[in-house]
């Protein structure tokens, strides 16, 4: 009797020990995920690329300006400057064809870079539109 009580204690010992040690194991296999979704995106600055938009939207970003349009986007929203005009928010743009262009643009660029980021972009006329990671 006094067997069978021991080696019920050893398995229930057991079977305590390994589910700690399991759930230890799953703890620092979550804590890993976490850390690396909470990580920076590692885009660079100077980082150029091409973006995917459609051939309206790349068609009304070029003839929105020559030159490459500058487009911020932080805690207050996403800001456009237009050549050497002042930054306006993407809400000064509403209503507006153009609007839709930069806001598909913006979603393909946090797409890419994360939350947070300053970006040239440059429609050209084969309707690539490339982009330059400033910050």
């Amino acid at each position: 009797m006094v067997d069978q009580m021991s080696s019920g204690y050893i398995a229930v010992l057991l079977f305590v020990v390994a589910v700690i040690i399991g759930l230890v194991i799953l703890w620092r296999y979550a804590t890993n995920v976490k850390q690396d979704l909470d990580a920076p995106v590692t885009a660079g600055v100077g980082v150029r690329g091409v973006i995917e938009v459609s051939a309206a939207a790349a068609g009304q970003l070029r003839g929105l300006s020559a030159e490459p349009i500058l487009i911020k986007q932080s805690e207050e929203g996403v800001r456009v400057q237009i050549e050497h005009r002042p930054m306006l928010p993407m809400m000064a743009f509403v209503g507006k064809e153009v609007s839709l262009a930069l806001a598909e643009a913006a979603a393909q660029i946090t797409e890419r870079y994360g939350a947070t980021w300053v970006v040239l972009l440059d429609a050209s006329e084969d309707g690539r539109v490339s982009v330059q990671r400033l910050a």
